[in-house]
């Protein structure tokens, strides 16, 4: 996953609930918008910036040779995406498809009446349920696409598991103990670390705090959003005790190393496990020889049955409601949520190790031993969504920031309890 497609656009966020009176940008946002004079229908598509630009050039190239009626432009924004969506709205001035992050964002978008109603389009029926979630507005409608699965977890060396005779993996924090122990005694490092940077865990506190709010995620979110509710849940000592053991066994300079230094660990066989997500495969599949990675929950509770694969939709796309092109835009996104697209857009973002997997079953991009363990808990049916995507808009990234100083031993859990609670009041009440 590429950091920035988790980023919540905050300023859009906030600032579209009181532009919906606004006038009709008609998808002409860009000069190439509306019909050409080769007879075309010129459709704009934003997305933001990252290191898709091959991929995003291919699948424009390849929409446009399949659709002779239809020119379609898609615009890599080069700056901040938040900034660019806020100033957008702010203007008007929104293209004709362009990306949202899920949950809290399509919410406020689609009750300002800025997209569209796309709940009788046919990657309704091909998503998975879950995922629908992510693109449905506070009444329940469908108004985005969610093209993208991505996943965390107990990412291990399925090799160095053996070496150390651990025939199973972990389900309960005493059997992740036990593994570290006998992972030690033959002399293998038990755990890598990404912490020196606080969004990987944002990443791990919402992983580990969602097994014990999942049977109500959104009372959980609804009564921090009024100012009632507390992250002193139910099994919050579980969530403390699991990072303790996360501190135990990690390695000695744990706060000096960041998201690079911990993908190399696990890519060249230094550590057996790294608590992260798919992304980091692709510094695995680059490595030489090539360690065999395989993915678990994390063991957090210790009710085992509350354990479930952390996987959520990355990024939604969604028809501006003002297009003057609707047919012409369902008909781009038919074509990216078909999986036998041959060429398409759904087999070219999905080609590399290290790509997130489309929200829907797919039988094409890279392989690899990590795919086939959260493709089992995919069908099982055995995940859980990232609670922090759908925090209030902003929250997200301090609650990483403030976890970072659990993790570096300069706060204790009540404290680092209190920031939370002290932190998320600021940004419901600014």
């Amino acid at each position: 996953m590429k950091k920035k497609r988790l980023l919540a656009a905050g300023l859009a966020a906030m600032m579209t609930l009181s532009l919906a009176a606004c006038g009709s940008s008609g998808g002409d946002s860009d000069a190439d918008s509306g019909s050409g004079s080769n007879g075309k229908v010129k459709l704009s598509m934003s997305v933001w910036n990252g290191n898709w630009a091959e991929d995003l050039q291919a699948f424009e190239d390849d929409f446009n040779s399949k659709n002779e009626d239809i020119e379609l432009d898609v615009t890599m924004q080069t700056g901040d995406y938040s900034d660019w969506l806020g100033a957008s709205t702010a203007s008007n001035d929104l293209p004709d498809i362009y990306l949202l992050t899920p949950y809290a964002q399509v919410q406020s978008f689609a009750s300002a009446g800025r997209i569209m109603d796309l709940s009788d389009e046919p990657f309704v029926d091909k998503v998975y349920p879950q995922a629908l979630d992510a693109g449905k507005g506070a009444d329940g409608t469908v108004y985005a696409y969610p093209a993208n699965y991505e996943y965390l977890g107990v990412f291990y060396n399925k090799t160095l598991f053996e070496q150390a005779g651990i025939e199973s993996v972990p389900t309960t924090p005493d059997e992740f103990v036990d593994a570290c122990e006998k992972l030690q005694a033959a002399g293998i490092q038990p755990l890598g670390s990404t912490f020196k940077e606080s969004w990987t865990l944002k990443h791990l506190f919402s992983a580990l705090l969602t097994p014990f709010v999942q049977d109500d995620i959104p009372g959980f979110i609804d009564s921090l959003n009024s100012g009632k509710g507390t992250f002193d849940v139910d099994g919050i000592d579980q969530v403390f005790d699991f990072l303790d053991i996360v501190k135990e066994y990690n390695v000695n300079n744990m706060m000096d190393q960041d998201s690079t230094a911990g993908y190399n660990a696990l890519a060249n066989g230094e550590v057996a496990m790294l608590l992260t997500g798919e992304f980091s495969l692709a510094t695995v599949a680059a490595a030489d020889p090539v360690q065999e990675i395989g993915v678990f929950a994390m063991p957090v509770s210790s009710d085992p049955s509350q354990n479930k694969l952390s996987v959520d939709v990355g990024i939604c796309y969604v028809i501006n409601a003002e297009t003057k092109h609707p047919e012409e835009c369902k008909r781009v996104l038919e074509y990216m949520s078909n999986p036998d697209e041959e060429g398409g857009y759904m087999q070219l973002v999905s080609s590399d190790p290290g790509d997130a997997m489309p929200a829907m079953p797919f039988d094409g991009g890279a392989e690899s031993p990590a795919r086939t363990d959260y493709e089992t808990y995919v069908d099982a049916g055995n995940t859980i969504p990232w609670v922090y995507q759908q925090y209030a808009a902003g929250f997200d990234v301090e609650s990483g920031d403030i976890v970072q100083g659990y993790m570096s031993g300069a706060a204790d859990r009540d404290t680092i309890i209190s920031e939370l609670n002290e932190a998320y009041q600021n940004y419901i009440t600014e």
